[in-house]
């Protein structure tokens, strides 16, 4: 028996960037998926989980099937068939799977996992986590049946914190660093209003801003105009486009620029500069969320929040995360904290 671990990406700048060839910052949680599988000797898939359910795929029949659509098990038959288009022929295994993380979140980790199982039960890990990133994102969007990029796969895929740079959306440009947050002195920590947010809906409706901007600028890609085009066609664009579209498309080039200052940061385990860049990223934030205004309103200059989605990505203090946790289960909010 194998163990394998996907950890769950949190995006620091960039959301959307693999979309429109941006660049984009993530590091993994100490929270993600955790499997134990090994070899069956037959030519089925048996997956075992209480939290994705148990099924059984014959590795030969990888077609997408409608009744099948939006499921775990499609996304498996989704990767099988990267692998095996690409050449890559394997046998038959068992898997059972445990999750650390809410399943909203889990469809980065589950894809980069079952890549990772069938690389190392049958490839001697030796499969790029590039390609890995591909499988699970090429099932996300034929198989399972919603939009996906590879940024959160790439992160899960390669561990640790990772500045990637999408202007060749198909061979990305990659940095890993093995930055060590524990000398930092503060955690990280997801903070999310309850129950009444669909992430996904919000996503959908960025990367259709995003579309529309680039479109009406006369490209295919955002990232194909500078920041500087974009400010000078900005009131036309705003007219057109509408006032939210605009702003996401600002955030965007925003984002996208402050990835790398904050990686450069990272480098120079500068963690009070990565900070200060990661705060005036965030300055726009300010009445967007009650979620966030908690955040900031708790932390006031000693840390940092940022949302995203509808979350909010918060760094505290270490002699803070109890009393943070405390207040914000008090005020009715969920919380995680993935550093």
């Amino acid at each position: 028996m194998f163990e394998f671990f996907a950890g769950k990406p949190v995006v620091l700048s960039g959301n959307c960037a693999d979309f429109q060839g941006g660049c984009a910052l993530g590091f993994n949680a100490e929270q993600g998926l955790r499997a134990f599988a090994k070899p069956s000797g037959n030519d089925f898939v048996k997956i075992e989980s209480e939290d994705f359910g148990n099924f059984e795929i014959e590795i030969g029949d990888t077609e997408p099937k409608a009744e099948e659509a939006e499921s775990f098990s499609a996304l498996v038959r989704g990767i099988m068939n990267g692998f095996i288009e690409s050449g890559n022929i394997f046998g038959g295994f068992d898997a059972k799977i445990v999750s650390e993380i809410p399943l909203e979140e889990a469809f980065a980790p589950f894809e980069i996992l079952i890549g990772k199982i069938i690389s190392g039960l049958f490839f001697e890990n030796s499969v790029p986590p590039l390609r890995l990133a591909q499988f699970g994102s090429a099932a996300e969007n034929d198989y399972y049946g919603r939009p996906a990029g590879i940024l959160k796969q790439l992160v899960s895929a390669l561990g640790g914190t990772v500045f990637m740079d999408f202007s060749e959306p198909e061979m990305p440009q990659c940095r890993k660093i093995a930055f060590d947050f524990e000398k930092s002195g503060f955690s990280a920590a997801i903070i999310s209003k309850k129950n009444v947010f669909d992430p996904i809906f919000e996503e959908t409706e960025i990367l259709k801003d995003l579309a529309l901007l680039s479109w009406n600028m006369g490209h295919n890609f955002l990232s194909e105009a500078d920041e500087a085009e974009f400010i000078a066609q900005f009131p036309i664009l705003r007219q057109k486009c509408g006032e939210r579209a605009v702003f996401n498309s600002l955030r965007f080039y925003e984002d996208s620029r402050k990835a790398g200052e904050e990686f450069e940061a990272f480098l120079n385990s500068d963690f009070e500069g990565f900070l200060k860049i990661f705060k005036e990223s965030s300055a726009k934030d300010s009445g967007k969320s009650k979620t966030f205004d908690f955040a900031a309103g708790f932390l006031g200059e000693k840390g940092g929040a940022k949302e995203f989605f509808g979350k909010v990505l918060a760094f505290v203090p270490e002699e803070k995360a109890a009393d943070f946790a405390e207040e914000a289960e008090k005020q009715g909010f969920g919380i995680v904290f993935v550093l």
